[in-house]
């Protein structure tokens, strides 16, 4: 009987772990209640059945790979003592339940997982160790299988083979939404991501890239902020809904100075390694570089490379963020980790200092830079998907080359700005006291030529119609035939750059052509600073350019607002400036009028030449 009560409880056990309810009721009928005809007995194996499915559904225990065995020590399905006492069953069928609880079980598949709630998991072990010099040849985090807290498992909400007890691989717009903030929909991935994922790993044999790496989306902007290494410090200390909060222990001077306000004007995903590569610490930098360089020999396109700062940054505070798992860490039973990685601006000298990102432990994760040869620093590396392109948060909304060839066409190279540009655009505004130019100004690249053809207002016009790149369409609402018969088709000789102010001039509104001229005169001479009127050409593009990329119309009808110009129009026997602006649904205007004309509507802009 002991033994028919034993076998029925374990079966009972294993319709359970394999979430079959049918399974459960027929071993209960078969192997406990037929056993149990006395009414009493009755009683007390249907308290067994219900103590089994109660403990069952909340239990610790451990998943064991293919052709390991889960022990006694392991696996617990654990009965409080004060349920036990209350219960007031014998001390015979208590034994009898912690000897089923305890008995051993196997799962032999290894794609039969249990699906976790990150946020009743635990930090999950490291389970590989590391020699002083060498590491081991899987990767910490995907090699451990050990759960150490308690699991909330609903164990018959699916069968045990559909679901996976590890964290989703990708952390792309949905999980950028849900723990930071807005940034759009993300770039697409390659149409053959999933045979990558489920490929070969091609540094641990036996294991498959899904297993070895993380997929993650390294965003632009973020609640239209540009997202850098700064803006990610704030984000991991306070992040939305459940997510796990954590800090930068250290963030070293040198990495904050060249890579700390610097973000990728488009966004791109990243596939990293989430450890850094077998045989790769205690190895200097360029051996280090070697090495990745041979690995990615034997890959297809994309290659591998060395992350920079804030990839490998991004790719292990997400993952902690939403799993609460630490890699690149730091324990009390295991040397600390760290990946070495590149600035977001590539040092062109012989001997680059590179960064080291890593030593996650519960005060933080630590950046930091000049450190040479040392056992703790190893290398990860990563494939990227998509355009990047680094530069200060300063020139968030410029309007360059790159954004030209994005929304209206192909436009040679821009010329160089200025050295000092960003401090320029950080600076106080001359003009709005307690703003910054950058919150003030735009900062636009004018082309002498687009898609080959000598840029001019008449082509504008054309481009802004039918923008690329999920730009914002417009039209010119009104365009002066006489102004476009004598200004329409000029074009510069040579691209530059424009830095003109958002909105006109306070004070410019209701004067004369001659004083909003001297009032520009007037605010030069103050600030030292070579501001001028706009040309008609200038104005129209940096307007239309800023609302082509975001939909924002500047100059606009509330209240009706249009700047004067530096091109008079020949009209009746005199000359008449030209004004731009009055920019609501149906388009831009284009028109000019009598030069001694004060209506309020009509104030002036400035701009400086680059």
């Amino acid at each position: 009987m002991v033994g028919c009560y034993f076998l029925g409880c374990t079966r009972v056990l294993r319709g359970l772990l394999s979430a079959d309810v049918l399974k459960i009721f027929i071993y209960t009928k078969t192997y406990l209640f037929m056993m149990y005809s006395p009414p009493l007995n009755r009683l007390m194996a249907a308290v067994v059945l219900c103590v089994l499915c109660l403990q069952g559904c909340r239990s610790t225990f451990q998943v064991a790979s293919k052709g390991e065995q889960v022990t006694n020590e392991d696996l617990v399905l654990a009965v409080p003592s004060s349920d036990v006492s209350n219960s007031r069953l014998s001390t015979a069928t208590s034994a009898t339940l912690v000897s089923v609880a305890m008995s051993s079980v196997q799962i032999a598949s290894p794609t039969r997982h249990v699906a976790v709630r990150p946020d009743a998991v635990s930090i999950l072990e490291r389970a590989s160790s590391m020699d002083s010099g060498e590491i081991d040849a899987h990767p910490s985090a995907r090699s451990t299988t050990r759960v150490s807290g308690p699991l909330s498992v609903d164990c018959f909400s699916a069968p045990l083979g559909t679901l996976s007890l590890h964290p989703p691989t990708v952390f792309g717009s949905q999980e950028w939404r849900r723990y930071f903030g807005a940034l759009g929909e993300g770039p697409p991935l390659p149409p053959d991501i999933d045979e990558i994922l489920d490929g070969p790993c091609p540094f641990w044999p036996g294991k498959a890239v899904k297993d070895t790496h993380l997929l993650v989306l390294i965003p632009s902007t973020l609640d239209g902020e540009a997202f850098t290494l700064d803006l990610l410090e704030g984000l991991v200390q306070n992040p939305r809904g459940d997510g796990h909060s954590t800090q930068y222990f250290l963030y070293d001077d040198e990495v904050q100075r060249s890579s700390g306000d610097m973000y990728s004007s488009s966004s791109y995903w990243v596939l990293l390694t989430r450890d850094v590569l077998p045989g790769s610490s205690n190895r200097p930098y360029e051996a280090q570089r070697a090495l990745v360089a041979s690995q990615s020999s034997h890959v297809d396109d994309p290659p591998y490379s060395i992350p920079n700062v804030l990839e490998a940054a991004t790719a292990i505070l997400s993952h902690y963020v939403r799993s609460g798992d630490r890699l690149y860490a730091a324990t009390d039973e295991l040397p600390s980790t760290s990946t070495r990685c590149t600035g977001l601006l590539e040092d062109s000298s012989e001997h680059p200092s590179p960064f080291a990102v890593g030593h996650f432990c519960d005060r933080g994760l630590v950046f930091l830079s000049g450190f040479d040869d040392d056992a703790e620093f190893g290398v990860s590396c990563l494939c990227r998907f998509g355009n990047r392109h680094y530069r200060p948060s300063a020139l968030l909304y410029s309007f360059g080359a790159e954004e030209w060839r994005q929304y209206l066409g192909e436009v040679e190279e821009a010329p160089p700005l200025p050295v000092n540009i960003v401090d320029t655009l950080n600076s106080a505004c001359p003009f709005w006291p307690g703003r910054q130019v950058k919150d003030t100004h735009l900062l636009v690249l004018i082309p002498a030529n687009v898609n080959g053809k000598p840029y001019h207002l008449n082509l504008l016009g054309e481009l802004i119609r039918h923008p690329k790149g999920g730009g914002h369409a417009t039209e010119y609402r009104y365009y002066a035939s006489g102004f476009q018969q004598q200004f329409g088709a000029q074009s510069p000789t040579g691209s530059y750059w424009v830095l003109m102010t958002r909105e006109v001039l306070e004070g410019s509104r209701g004067q004369t052509y001659k004083n909003q001229k001297a009032l520009v005169a007037g605010h030069a001479k103050r600030t030292q600073l070579p501001y001028e009127l706009p040309g008609a050409l200038e104005a129209a593009t940096a307007m239309l350019s800023h609302h082509v990329r975001s939909g924002e119309r500047l100059y606009t009808d509330t209240p009706w607002t249009y700047t004067r110009c530096q091109e008079l129009v020949a009209w009746h026997g005199s000359y008449c400036p030209v004004d731009v602006g009055g920019f609501y649904s149906g388009g831009l205007h284009i028109d000019y009028c009598d030069n001694v004309d004060d209506s309020h509507c009509y104030g002036v802009a400035c701009l400086q030449k680059f």
